[in-house]
């Protein structure tokens, strides 16, 4: 899988994302962003990285920027449609077009488990933030229950997978379950590039996380 083709996965589902985070997550996607906010200062600038439709910047009540990158345009085209206050740049979190420093803290709402290399985003998340900066992820955590996740993605959704999405698309969704990380893998690697872990929180019996760290 290549940047471009997960680029070109995201813009296509574009415009039924958002209705297919609230399926599948039992319309709790919202309360667990703002759960994942709620973990960071408000003050200073705030960057929210694969920022999709922008869901996470529009409910953010930071003091400073807020800015979101994504690899999609069609994403940042319904973002930009959502908060006009907010920033919203095609980028590469592998290589973000920003001064060393430049914010306060980092968000990220199920993207972390997508990156092709996540060193490199680490480092660079490490750059532009600020000294004692902070940094908040939620994804789906990778546990006892997570092959039951695949199993319903496989067969009892299926169907519906494929009228939204198609059958490659659907597929991409799958495989990023099974690319899922446990809270201490992603505790470890966050730790392995200079980060300190504050606080782990779970929600839905585990299967989500959410994860402070920061700068160390």
């Amino acid at each position: 899988m290549t940047q471009k083709q997960v680029q070109e996965i995201f813009s296509a589902v574009s415009k039924k994302y958002d209705f297919f985070l609230n399926l599948v997550t039992l319309r709790k996607i919202d309360q667990w962003q703002r759960d994942l906010l709620d973990m960071l200062p408000y003050e200073g600038n705030r960057l929210d990285v694969g920022t999709g439709t922008g869901e996470v910047l529009l409910k953010s009540q930071n003091k400073g920027l807020r800015v979101g990158i994504d690899l999609s345009l069609e994403m940042l085209k319904i973002a930009r449609s959502k908060c006009k206050a907010c920033k919203f740049l095609v980028a590469d979190a592998e290589n973000m077009p920003f001064k060393d420093r430049s914010f306060s803290s980092i968000s990220l709402s199920l993207v972390y488990r997508h990156f092709l290399n996540r060193k490199a985003f680490l480092k660079e998340a490490k750059r532009v933030l600020k000294d004692n900066g902070h940094m908040a992820l939620l994804d789906i955590n990778k546990f006892f229950i997570t092959p039951l996740l695949i199993f319903l993605m496989k067969y009892p959704l299926k169907p519906l997978g494929l009228l939204l999405f198609g059958s490659d698309k659907w597929a991409f969704f799958i495989h990023s379950l099974e690319n899922s990380l446990s809270t201490e893998e992603v505790k470890r690697e966050l730790e392995e590039e200079g980060f300190y872990v504050v606080e782990v929180q779970k929600r839905l019996l585990g299967v989500v996380y959410l994860i402070l760290a920061k700068k160390a």
